[in-house]
């Protein structure tokens, strides 16, 4: 039995992540004053620990859901580079947008820019479900900017959940599609045989 495309990617991320949760957050969640003084790898690190088990389960949940409504292709390096593009996108807006933060950890603003990716990649094959995606994204984050609406998990994970990084998410994965349009630096090729 062949395994579905895109399925190594999503399972060694959800191997990785799993990884370093074992780890512990505080060795790698984001920090701007110890990014500041030469840890860079928390620019990345910090997207890919959790809170707590139920903060990291939610996430990997979501990550499986993407990859199976959406049914990207996507080889173990594309899910790579779009995870470590996503994950340094929002580092970088959130210490320049997001001063006040001492802290943070968490997949999501990276998910919701894999959802935005997966759907507008998965357009030509699922016109309705990924444009269902994609205005389910743009109101969610929409919603998360009003201050009167509460429709966060913050209760479930038990922390504070920092929505902008669900805005910065979407938005550098807006820029990753107008870039990969323009200089087709993360273009996926059609390919007849997706099990070598």
């Amino acid at each position: 039995m062949r395994s579905r495309p895109g399925l190594p990617g999503v399972v060694s991320i959800l191997f990785l992540m799993t990884t370093l949760q074992w780890i512990g957050p505080e060795l790698l969640r984001y920090e701007p004053l110890l990014i500041k003084q030469g840890e860079l790898w928390r620019l990345l690190t910090g997207h890919w620990i959790h809170a707590n088990w139920p903060h990291y389960a939610l996430n990997m949940v979501g990550l499986v859901l993407c990859w199976a409504l959406t049914e990207v292709s996507w080889r173990l390096h594309q899910w790579g580079w779009r995870v470590v593009l996503l994950s340094l996108g929002i580092s970088l807006l959130m210490l320049v947008f997001e001063q006040d933060t001492v802290w943070y950890v968490g997949f999501s603003g990276a998910l919701f820019g894999l959802y935005v990716l997966a759907a507008i990649d998965s357009l030509p094959r699922q016109r309705f479900l990924a444009s269902s995606l994609l205005a389910i994204v743009a109101l969610k984050v929409t919603l998360d900017q009003v201050p009167s609406v509460k429709m966060n998990s913050s209760e479930l994970i038990g922390v504070p959940v920092l929505t902008e990084a669900h805005l910065y998410g979407a938005v550098v994965a807006l820029v990753i599609v107008i870039l990969n349009y323009a200089l087709g630096f993360l273009s996926v090729k059609p390919t007849q045989d997706f099990h070598e």
